[in-house]
């Protein structure tokens, strides 16, 4: 089971976070990448204890 990371997500009309589970904060941007694609994507919020 991976940590749950909060991804901040802008686009060109709204901004809104979103949960992600991934094992690494490299691999919750990398999905966020491939789930929208061409949006600006900021870690917002790690599990506790994780290091950003």
């Amino acid at each position: 089971m991976g940590l749950l990371y909060e991804l901040m997500i802008e686009t060109a009309d709204a901004t809104t976070t979103v949960q992600i589970e991934a094992n690494s904060k490299e691999e919750a941007l990398e999905a966020g990448q491939e789930l929208y694609p061409g949006c600006r994507l900021v870690l917002v919020k790690p599990e506790p204890g994780e290091q950003l």
